[in-house]
């Protein structure tokens, strides 16, 4: 009788804990729930306040400081996942920046071409002697120019999601603001994110 007894309360607290165990499984996000934005989304959150002019700056260590999150002009906005770039990260840029020559995600160790075997097929040449963009995640793969009442703006479609493991690591975004030729002195401008699967203004 003894043995019945255990054996029923035993299956009882077994099915208890997978009860319990599917409900905190339907609480937590899945993957595929991870938000994603629009490119109208985004630009309706923008908000031109001036810039911070002594800005603060975070992260620094071996390499140059970016500016700290809170002090990111409103006018540079990070997303994680955009719809329009296939759910891939992208950096949206307005007003004085929507022109820049380039713009990047670069890890903890400053690094923009990753993953080091590269993306989409590229060859050994492509990836390190033409450093296309196409073979690192962390680059632009395609920019959309956007008109909008508010402001213009240009949307660099990145080469992974935010929330994948690729952007794991990813800590700043640099922005080489013009081109000089045959020079290693481009005008810079290097912004702190939250975190890579964080929205940023």
């Amino acid at each position: 009788m003894n043995l019945f007894l255990n054996a029923s309360r035993l299956i009882c607290g077994i099915i208890a804990i997978g009860v319990m165990s599917a409900a905190v499984a339907q609480a937590q996000p899945s993957v595929s729930r991870r938000q994603s934005w629009s490119i109208e989304q985004i630009l309706s959150e923008r908000k031109f306040a001036s810039i911070t002019k002594n800005p603060r700056y975070c992260s620094g260590g071996v390499f140059k400081p970016c500016v700290c999150p809170a002090d990111v002009p409103s006018i540079v906005q990070y997303r994680p996942a955009v719809a329009e770039c296939r759910g891939r990260a992208a950096i949206i840029l307005s007003g004085r920046y929507k022109d820049v020559f380039s713009v990047v995600v670069r890890d903890r160790e400053n690094k923009d071409r990753w993953p080091p075997q590269g993306i989409n097929g590229c060859t050994p040449y492509e990836r390190d002697v033409l450093a296309l963009h196409k073979c690192s995640a962390f680059k632009a793969q395609r920019v959309i120019q956007v008109e909008n009442k508010d402001g213009d703006a240009s949307v660099h479609c990145l080469g992974a999601s935010g929330y994948s493991t690729l952007f794991r690591r990813v800590s700043r975004m640099t922005a080489k603001l013009a081109d000089v030729p045959g020079s290693s002195l481009d005008p810079l401008a290097r912004w702190c994110l939250r975190g890579p699967a964080e929205p940023l203004n």
